[in-house]
C-alpha cells in the first residue's frame, strides 16, 4: 500500500531454472542489469532454481509494497524441458494466498482445438483470470512464432476466450524470446483490438521497444494496456530512457492505459516501484515535447488502480482483506530485507 493506495503487480512468474528443467544451459546475467544496488539482486545459485513460491510471495507482501500480484505461468520455451513457469504451481500459490493473488493461464500448443480445450480446463477447474499468452511456443520439439492476427490460430484462441467469459489477455510482446523479431512487434495487435472490444489486451513490457507503433494503436483502442514489465525497471538504471518512453505513452494515451509489473523472480520488486513512486517527469521534456507532468492520481492508475478496475477488484476491500495477515504482520516495522524470504526462511527451499 502507498498513501492508502492499494499496489497491485501485473507480472509475477517465479521461473523454472533448475537443472532438472534446463535442456540448454544458461548464463548468468549481470546482477546489475536491473538494478543499482547490489543487494536486490539474485546470485547465480539462486537463480538457477525452481523459484519457490513463498520466497517470490515474500518478495511481493512482505520486502515490497505490494498488496496483490497477477501471477502469469509460462510455457515450455526454447531452453526448457518443461514449462518455464507452470501452471498449477502459480493455482497452487493462487490458492494458498487467494486475497493476494490473481491467476493467469497460458498456452502451450499449437493445435488451435487442443489450444481451446485447454483453456476450457483452465476456465471450469482452475479458475483462472486471465489468460498469458507467448508468440513464440516450443510444440513437438520445435519453436513456433505466431501473430494476433493469425485467423487459424490465434483469433479462435481469443474467441474462445471471450465465450469462456475471459476479459484480460497478457501477451508478451517487444523482447524476443525463442522466434524471429516480427513476432514481438505490434501491427498484429490491432485486428483483435478490433474484433474484441470488450477484451482488454495487455502488451507486456510495453514501451521497451517499437515505442512509436505501440503509441499509435494505444491512442486508437482505449482496451489497449501497457504492461510495464521490465520497461519500469529503466526508472531505476536509465531513468531518462524511462521518461521519454512514459512521456510518449502518457501524450497519446493516457494514465488508466498503464500498469505496473515487476516480472519477479526476475528482480526484485521493490527498487522498480520504490522508482515509479518517486518518479518526475524532467521539465525541459514536459517544455520541449509537451509530455505531462506525471501526478500522484496518475501513478494511483498505474500501480494498481487499473488493474484493480479491469478485474472487478474493490481496493478497500484487498486492503481490509490482507490487514492482518502473515506478511502485514511481518513488515509491521518496515519492509524486510531483499530476498530473505528466500535466503532465511527453511520453507523457501521448497516450491
Amino acid at each position: 500500500m502507498i498513501d492508502d493506495n492499494v499496489v497491485i503487480d501485473a507480472v509475477a512468474h517465479p521461473f523454472n531454472l533448475s537443472d532438472e528443467n534446463l535442456e540448454i544451459p544458461q548464463g548468468h546475467n549481470n546482477p546489475l542489469l536491473w538494478v543499482k544496488d547490489e543487494s536486490f539482486a539474485l546470485t547465480r545459485a539462486e537463480k538457477l532454481t525452481d523459484f519457490p513460491v513463498y520466497a517470490t510471495a515474500h518478495a511481493l507482501f512482505a520486502e515490497s509494497r505490494i498488496d496483490m500480484a497477477v501471477l502469469h505461468a509460462l510455457p515450455r520455451f526454447s531452453f526448457t524441458k518443461g514449462p518455464f513457469n507452470d501452471l498449477h504451481k502459480m493455482a497452487a500459490m493462487r490458492d494458498r494466498w487467494p486475497d493476494r493473488c490473481l491467476l493467469y493461464g497460458t498456452i502451450d500448443t499449437m493445435d488451435v482445438n487442443e489450444a481451446i480445450k485447454s483453456l476450457e480446463y483452465q476456465v471450469e477447474k482452475l479458475h483462472i483470470d486471465g489468460l498469458k499468452m507467448y508468440p513464440a511456443i516450443r510444440y513437438r520439439d520445435q519453436m513456433h512464432g505466431w501473430k494476433m492476427n493469425d485467423p487459424d490460430f490465434a483469433i479462435p484462441i481469443f474467441q474462445a476466450a471471450s465465450d469462456l467469459g475471459i476479459r484480460n489477455i497478457a501477451v508478451h510482446k517487444m523482447i524476443p524470446v525463442g522466434a524471429g523479431m516480427e513476432f514481438f512487434k505490434v501491427p498484429d495487435v490491432e485486428l483483435p483490438l478490433t474484433m474484441f472490444p470488450h477484451i482488454n489486451f495487455h502488451v507486456v513490457h510495453a514501451g521497451y521497444s517499437f515505442l512509436e507503433e505501440f503509441c499509435i494503436l494505444l491512442k486508437a483502442f482505449p482496451n489497449l494496456y501497457a504492461n510495464l514489465e521490465n520497461t519500469v525497471a529503466l526508472a531505476t538504471i536509465r531513468p531518462r530512457v524511462f521518461a521519454e518512453i512514459l512521456g510518449e505513452m502518457l501524450y497519446h494515451g493516457t494514465a488508466e492505459q498503464l500498469c505496473f509489473g515487476s516480472g519477479v523472480n526476475l528482480l526484485h520488486p521493490q527498487p522498480p516501484l520504490a522508482a515509479l513512486e518517486a518518479f518526475e517527469m524532467p521539465q525541459d521534456l514536459m517544455e520541449g515535447r509537451g509530455y505531462l507532468e506525471v501526478t500522484d492520481d496518475m501513478k494511483r492508475l498505474i500501480i494498481g488502480g487499473n488493474i484493480a478496475r479491469v478485474h472487478d477488484i474493490d481496493p478497500s476491500t484487498v486492503l481490509a482483506k490482507i490487514a492482518g495477515d502473515e506478511f502485514e504482520v511481518a513488515k509491521r516495522e518496515g519492509l524486510l530485507p531483499p530476498w530473505s524470504g528466500l535466503r532465511e526462511s527453511k520453507e523457501a527451499i521448497t516450491v
